[in-house]
């Protein structure tokens, strides 16, 4: 799955959102590491860089179609500069990006809170998975365990995905974990061949994360029920009552939507 951004990008929007300045002065306490039942969320660290070079290029093809920063990530010095870039967003806290990590230490893929609104408390989660990882559920795993933690420890008011129609993998993480359809961005963004696409924006508030909180985080999961056809306006739940869905990760600095798509 792909939902995601590069960490470039982001460290380029000087100033940005959120009151940096502030941030700078006053960090806001975050942990070392989230982890859930099978994975370890955790920010970039300068050896992390072969780990991330090696998973982008063994998921190129997949990942392509989804993550406009592809085919711009070539060598293992873009690697590098990616993980620096994470590591300096993350002290400024501007982007939080998270490697994906098995609890045996292997590289997974990459998730993240973008699009950070300090001051509204408003998140963009992005998420991606390497060749071999996707279709055991990793990605709603992530996207649940982070969504946790922007609503009970960053006290979040908003917590979005945004992902391509065409993207279906990271359209179930969305749909089954519960996230609301708001609507679909019509020609909001270029796809990386260059030609117009749609956005579809799924989103949280705290009136909704508590019902679906109350669950066991690693317990329940969603049903196949509910869905959206295209744009369709309609907005839908699904209700989460089987077993974990799978899905795909998003882009490195920001990844991306079907591999799941990092801003993160």
């Amino acid at each position: 799955m792909i939902a995601d951004r590069t960490s470039a990008e982001w460290a380029d929007e000087e100033g940005g959102r959120g009151m940096p300045a502030r941030n700078d002065l006053h960090p806001i306490p975050l942990p070392n590491e989230l982890r859930s039942e099978r994975l370890v969320l955790r920010p970039y660290r300068a050896g992390d860089a072969e780990a991330l070079f090696a998973a982008v290029e063994a998921s190129r093809q997949r990942l392509r179609p989804w993550l406009d920063w592809v085919d711009d990530f070539e060598t293992f010095d873009h690697a590098r500069a990616y993980v620096s870039g994470a590591i300096n967003d993350w002290t400024r806290r501007r982007e939080l990006f998270f490697g994906v990590f098995a609890v045996d230490g292997r590289y997974l893929g990459n998730t993240g809170l973008h699009n950070v609104d300090w001051s509204l408390r408003s998140f963009e989660i992005g998420y991606w998975l390497r060749d071999g990882a996707e279709g055991h559920g990793y990605a709603q795993e992530a996207v649940r365990r982070l969504t946790r933690f922007a609503f009970e420890d960053l006290h979040a008011n908003r917590v979005e995905i945004r992902c391509d129609p065409r993207n279906e993998r990271s359209r179930r993480v969305a749909e089954r974990l519960g996230f609301v359809f708001e609507g679909c961005l019509r020609n909001s963004r270029q796809d990386p061949t260059g030609e117009p696409r749609d956005t579809l924006v799924y989103a949280l508030v705290p009136g909704d994360w508590k019902p679906i909180g109350e669950d066991d985080p690693f317990d329940s999961g969603c049903s196949e029920r509910g869905g959206i056809d295209g744009c369709s306006p309609e907005a839908t739940r699904v209700s989460r009552t089987d077993g974990l869905a799978e899905g795909p990760p998003s882009h490195p600095g920001r990844l991306s939507s079907d591999i799941v798509v990092p801003k993160g």
